[in-house]
C-alpha cells in the first residue's frame, strides 16, 4: 500500500512540474512573440527610431526569458533563435527597416513553433 502512494505522489510531483513548466514556456515565448511583432509593425512603419528602441528591449528580454526556454527546449532552436534576434540590432543601426521586418517576422514564428510544439496534444504525443 505505501508503495502504492509513494508512487502515486511521484507521478503527482511530476505531472505539476511539467504544468508549471509548460505555463512559463508558453508565457516567455507569447512575451517574446509580442514584442517581436511589435518590432515588426514598427518596421513596416519604417519609425527607425522606435524599432531601435523596441529592438534592444526584446533582445533584454531574450536573456531573460531564454534561461526558462532553454530548461525545456532543444539547444539547437534556442541558438537559431537567439542568433535571429540578436541580428535584429544589426538592422536596426543600420536602418535596415525591410531586412528587420523579415527577420522579426521569422523569429516570431520560430517562437510560436516553440510553443506548438511543447504543448500537450495527442499529435505531439502520438
Amino acid at each position: 500500500m505505501n508503495r502504492m502512494i509513494i508512487s502515486a505522489v511521484a507521478v503527482l510531483l511530476v505531472l505539476v512540474t511539467a504544468t508549471v513548466g509548460l505555463i512559463s514556456l508558453k508565457k516567455s515565448c507569447e512575451k517574446l512573440a509580442d514584442a517581436l511583432d511589435e518590432i515588426k509593425e514598427t518596421a513596416i512603419e519604417k519609425d527607425r527610431e522606435k524599432a531601435k528602441e523596441l529592438t534592444n528591449k526584446t533582445i533584454e528580454l531574450w536573456s531573460k526569458e531564454e534561461k526558462i526556454i532553454s530548461l525545456l527546449i532543444d539547444h539547437r532552436e534556442i541558438d537559431e533563435i537567439e542568433q535571429t534576434i540578436k541580428s535584429l540590432s544589426v538592422f536596426a543601426r543600420q536602418n535596415d527597416m525591410k531586412r528587420l521586418e523579415e527577420n522579426s517576422s521569422v523569429a516570431a514564428e520560430r517562437v510560436r513553433h516553440i510553443i506548438d510544439k511543447e504543448k500537450v496534444s495527442a499529435e505531439n504525443v502520438f
